[in-house]
């Protein structure tokens, strides 16, 4: 029995406004992480059936049809930017990015990878990285991965890995995340001169689609600090023109003779908005959309404002990474992790955890690296014994996590 009208929309709403909010808002270490499978329910099509698709398939929603997968590759390599969807929390969605970008790399073909996951500052760091010049613990505290992007490093090793073996780029797509913040805040005309350079230098404000858009993602937003609606559409208008501003840049350097692929949130790119809308406004170009979608969402596969190919992947999986509210980095002295900020009233506050403390271990194994904390976390449970040093004194705290 089908859903109806009414209840379908009413899934459809949530479930946009949620994914989009996924995509737009990266966020911080142990923070509570997005964890939705994304794409509007929508009700059975005789274009396909939903019952009959299999993991691996690939939909082109404009038909209906199912297609090969060298089939995608093939209308993929004709475009300009090939934008990649994601849930940032899905491993299945990281491994269909990965297959993609080597499909598209075969052959010797160069594929520029852009990653929404770095600001346009972090260029020069990505470039050291890729040409062997820092090991991945230096790259990663250089463009201090945990405070700007905070989802394990782990779902885009592949990626950039791939990037590093073949000598290819790895382009920075994205403005800083306090610029971003300051924006929320207090609106575009508080940044300073060299603050809005920092920030695409065109801004679509009275463009009355995505106005709709993100007016239906500030409706689900809490406040926190951001001003009023006004300074919010501008915030999230500075993600995604910075976005599109750093894409059309590339796509304008004709003689790279490179495809470009972005790893982006799937937020960015459905209802053929978003960054692909806004960088098509700048510089005429061609470009396609491909969203993974899990197995379990079969209806999702027939929307065409979701992508322009969907991919069905394995079944989502839950993901919940304990909610403690620290931003942290090794420590200096290489032994332990430094907790560099602890914010008001989450799990970390409440149990008295400070800027400062260097935390030795968690439920008795050592932590040295931040990969290491990530993997402790991940085993799960409600209560965390945190040996930690502080003065150079050592304690035990027991933090109840959210």
């Amino acid at each position: 029995m089908y859903l109806s009208s009414q209840l379908l929309q009413t899934v459809s709403l949530v479930q946009r406004s949620i994914s989009a909010l996924c995509a737009i808002w990266p966020a911080l270490f142990l923070m509570a992480a997005c964890t939705t499978a994304v794409g509007p329910l929508q009700p059975p099509s005789t274009r396909a059936n939903p019952a009959e698709l299999r993991i691996g398939d690939v939909l082109e929603t404009a038909t209906g049809k199912v297609i090969t997968m060298d089939q995608l590759i093939d209308i993929l390599s004709k475009v300009s930017i090939v934008y990649t969807g994601e849930t940032h929390t899905s491993a299945e969605d990281h491994s269909v990015q990965l297959a993609i970008l080597q499909q598209l790399s075969r052959g010797g073909r160069c594929v520029e990878l852009a990653m929404e996951m770095f600001p346009v500052s972090a260029q020069p760091v990505l470039d050291k990285y890729i040409h062997g010049g820092m090991s991945e613990e230096e790259f990663l505290k250089e463009v201090e991965w945990e405070q700007t992007w905070g989802f394990p490093y782990s779902l885009y090793r592949g990626l950039i890995n791939w990037q590093k073996e073949k000598h290819l780029p790895v382009l920075g797509l994205n403005a800083p995340n306090k610029i971003v913040r300051k924006i929320a805040h207090s609106g575009l005309d508080s940044l300073t001169p060299d603050e809005r350079l920092q920030v695409a230098g065109e801004f679509h404000l009275d463009d009355p689609a995505n106005r709709k858009r993100i007016q239906k993602e500030y409706v689900e937003h809490q406040r926190g600090a951001i001003k009023n609606f006004e300074t919010f559409f501008e915030a999230q208008l500075a993600w995604e023109e910075t976005m599109a501003q750093t894409l059309t840049r590339q796509v304008q350097q004709k003689e790279t003779g490179c495809i470009i692929m972005a790893a982006i949130g799937k937020g960015h790119i459905d209802d053929r908005l978003g960054v692909p809308y806004l960088a098509r406004l700048r510089t005429p170009h061609e470009y396609k959309t491909v969203a993974p979608v899990p197995i379990d969402y079969p209806f999702s596969t027939l929307d065409p404002d979701l992508a322009d190919y969907v991919i069905i992947t394995d079944r989502s999986e839950p993901f919940h990474r304990p909610r403690l509210g620290i931003t942290i980095q090794p420590a200096p002295s290489g032994r332990g992790i430094e907790i560099l900020g602890v914010l008001g009233g989450t799990p970390a506050a409440l149990a008295h955890l400070s800027k400062g403390d260097i935390i030795l271990s968690v439920d008795g194994s050592p932590v040295n690296s931040i990969e290491e904390i990530h993997q402790v976390l991940a085993r799960g449970g409600s209560q965390y014994k945190i040996l930690i040093e502080r003065d150079k004194k050592k304690m035990t705290i027991t933090v109840t996590a959210e």
